[in-house]
């Protein structure tokens, strides 16, 4: 044995320490911070894909509620569609109505009148009112013509009809001049009538009798 080795000496007391028990005292962990960074992130990403299914979901809700709200006002528009066509149609009738007013002449009145001066061998076989837009200088005018068919007994009871008509208070229209013109066919040599034609226009304008009156102040 060399001299020079030290006699070893036993401890003065034995080690009763578990090394594998002991806490970790090290100033970093570095394994508990990765982790802390793993967990964040993953929580991170669950929210963002949790509120894009969010979105998701309230959008496909908000479209399906949109959508049954169209269905709903397809019904309704295509009924307020037919209540606009009634109203249209019934509207123009008011406007038809209205025009029939606003005429010089009233239907039913010029009828009856222009029976009462009917010599007995005039036959009316029809009577006509129509309307027509005429231009007078820069504006536009409504004019009405009268038409008259049928059938005359002899030669001068038409002259003697047009005579009445010019001379009866029926056509003397204040702001209308009156024009008539005759037609007269040949005559039936079954029936020994005469077909004809009459036709009375009234135009906006001065009358004669106005006429005079302005000419004599």
């Amino acid at each position: 044995m060399s001299k020079h080795r030290k006699e070893m000496q036993p401890y003065w007391r034995p080690n009763f320490v578990n090394q594998a028990e002991l806490p970790d005292i090290k100033v970093i962990r570095t394994g508990f911070i990765i982790n802390f960074f793993a967990v964040t992130l993953t929580l991170c990403v669950a929210f963002l894909l949790l509120q894009r299914e969010y979105r998701s979901y309230t959008l496909r809700q908000t479209i399906s509620q949109m959508q049954q709200q169209v269905r709903v006002a397809d019904a309704d528009d295509v009924e307020n569609l037919k209540q606009s066509e009634k109203f249209r149609q019934s509207a123009q009738y008011v406007v038809e109505v209205q025009q029939f007013f606003d005429a010089p002449l009233l239907a039913h009145e010029f009828l009856l009148d222009l029976s009462l001066l009917k010599p007995d061998d005039l036959i009316f076989q029809s009577v006509s009112l129509s309307e027509s837009i005429t231009k007078q200088g820069n504006q536009n005018v409504v004019s009405y013509v009268i038409n008259i068919n049928g059938n005359a007994k002899n030669l001068t009871v038409l002259d003697d009809f047009k005579q009445l008509l010019e001379e009866d208070a029926l056509l003397q229209i204040e702001g209308f001049v009156v024009e008539i013109d005759e037609t007269l066919q040949g005559r039936d040599e079954k029936t020994g009538i005469f077909p004809y034609r009459l036709g009375i226009s009234l135009t906006p304008g001065k009358t004669a009798a106005a006429t005079k009156e302005g000419d004599a102040s």
